[in-house]
């Protein structure tokens, strides 16, 4: 049979608590008992002095307690939760500053903004586009236009004009400039015309223009002539500073200085040239009264210079070197007596 559950006895100053309620007892009270047993408990109820289990899935949470009715106890601890996981009930945090936030199980990235720079061109993208293809089509155009002009009759070469010639022929001339003087006057070569044309005798300095719209002038400065030369078989030549020989014609009309080469010369040509080059070296006022240029070598050069009381003097002027020197030493000479002066060593002249 079973066993009567034991009360425990008030204390003094307590209330008894009733049977069918919870009494609201100091916080010293005993708890209360279970309300609604079940009826596995019914047959060996607990004791009063022992305090109620924990409620567990089978069995009816307990009537609160007198201390738990005086004071309400605090709120239950949340339990610890994974790192990064949203607690349940909490409020929605605010949304993310960057366009980059962290969820669970990846990364997610605003990307939006991205795409829309690709779809969208860039504006300075387009006007380099436009800068290029306008570029393209200008030169395409300059092209067109250039080779259009080339074939142009108005624009091909029929007249050449010489001017600056008075001993060179101008038919010289314009057979050295025939090979290149031909075609569109945009294609025309000034420079091979010049070079051409400077290989011609007697000419010193080439200017070549075009003369619009088929046309080109060649413009030439001719050598000065200086001497004539006597050469050893008899035959002469008109000759410049350097021993060139001219057209026949640069000696006309001019007083030119006679050079010989003498009989049994080694080097006839150097000979000419020497002579020559000391001329051109000579000052204009002693040139004038040379009368007569002998050599038999380059180093052997021998004047014959006109005094200005009609005599004469030798000079014997060895080879160009050193010719405004000698010149001076000449100059200073003249009036000392004797009939030869000899400068070939301009620092130790000699007279005699």
């Amino acid at each position: 049979m079973a066993r009567r559950p034991r009360v425990p006895r008030p204390r003094p100053g307590s209330v008894a608590p009733s049977h069918g309620a919870p009494s609201a007892a100091s916080p010293r009270s005993a708890p209360s008992a279970p309300s609604a047993p079940s009826a596995r408990s019914a047959r060996s109820a607990p004791s009063a002095r022992s305090a109620p289990s924990a409620p567990s899935a089978r069995t009816a949470p307990s009537a609160p307690s007198a201390r738990s009715a005086a004071s309400p106890s605090p709120p239950p601890r949340p339990r610890s939760r994974a790192v990064g996981r949203p607690q349940p009930g909490a409020a929605p945090a605010a949304p993310p500053s960057r366009p980059e936030e962290r969820a669970e199980g990846g990364r997610v990235v605003q990307a939006a903004g991205r795409f829309r720079e690709l779809v969208a061109g860039r504006p300075w993208r387009r006007r380099r586009r436009a800068i290029i293809a306008g570029g393209v089509i200008t030169v395409f155009v300059l092209v067109a236009a250039f080779v259009t002009a080339i074939f142009l009759p108005a624009l091909q070469v029929r007249d050449v004009t010489v001017a600056g010639t008075e001993y060179v022929p101008e038919e010289s001339v314009l057979t050295a400039a025939a090979p290149h003087a031909h075609g569109s006057i945009l294609l025309l070569r000034t420079g091979a015309i010049s070079q051409e044309v400077a290989e011609v005798p007697g000419v010193d300095a080439v200017e070549v223009e075009r003369d619009w719209p088929h046309g080109a002038r060649i413009t030439i400065t001719e050598t000065e002539p200086i001497a004539v030369l006597a050469r050893t078989d008899g035959s002469t030549a008109v000759v410049d500073a350097h021993g060139e020989e001219l057209p026949a014609a640069a000696g006309e009309g001019r007083s030119l200085v006679p050079l010989a080469v003498e009989s049994g010369a080694a080097d006839p040509e150097g000979a000419a040239r020497a002579m020559s080059e000391v001329l051109a070296e000579m000052p204009g006022e002693m040139r004038g009264a040379v009368q007569e240029v002998t050599a038999s070598s380059t180093s052997d050069v021998t004047l014959e210079i006109a005094l200005e009381d009609g005599g004469a003097k030798t000079v014997v002027w060895g080879d160009a070197q050193d010719a405004q020197l000698k010149a001076e030493v000449v100059q200073a000479l003249l009036g000392r007596p004797g009939g030869v002066i000899d400068v070939s060593s301009p620092v130790a002249p000699v007279t005699r």
